[in-house]
């Protein structure tokens, strides 16, 4: 497979970087909701000057082509519904897009309830344990707690849905924390 080739360098022209960083961020845009703060950074790393990308950004949204809100309850519901990631989890990716905390939260609360995140983890869960049906080493109770959190559950939740298929009495000591 071969490496793309380096992208070229934006004309010197400021009319004409203004339309290739106008037409080079459309394309992005087609292919996947995406927010404003990304394309300010993919636009400068593609060497267009500040100049020439706050203007293509302001038309861009004002074209509601940009619609952070539209992006993040997008990109929110990829994580989360076919990702399976955790509310946590999503919110970290999410802030790490360029979404603004307060937008994140809003579209996680719109998103996702905390009975669908049980149901979320339940089935990370489920298909971890390829077809068991009870958790009696110790060891494999830890490895998938572990799991489940690194997906972003909360270990409130991790609990509930491991409960039910440990056989060993109480739950294994778990790290207090905050792993």
């Amino acid at each position: 497979m071969r490496r793309p080739a380096k992208p070229a360098p934006p004309p010197t022209d400021p009319r004409d970087a203004a339309r290739a960083a106008y037409t080079l961020a459309l394309r992005w845009l087609s292919m996947r909701e995406t927010s404003a703060a990304r394309i300010r950074s993919k636009l400068a790393d593609r060497g267009f000057e500040p100049g020439t990308i706050e203007p293509v950004v302001e038309r861009l949204t004002a074209s509601k082509f940009i619609d952070d809100e539209r992006a993040v309850r997008a990109c929110a519901r990829t994580l989360i519904a076919v990702r399976l990631r955790g509310r946590q989890r999503a919110r970290r990716e999410l802030e790490a897009m360029g979404f603004a905390p307060a937008l994140v939260r809003r579209a996680l609360d719109e998103t996702v309830s905390e009975d669908d995140e049980r149901a979320l983890a339940a089935r990370v869960l489920k298909s971890r344990l390829r077809g068991a049906r009870v958790i009696s080493d110790p060891a494999a109770y830890r490895r998938i707690y572990g799991a489940l959190l690194r997906r972003g559950f909360s270990q409130t939740i991790v609990r509930d849905v491991l409960k039910p298929v440990w056989k060993c009495g109480a739950a294994p000591a778990e790290s207090e924390d905050g792993d």
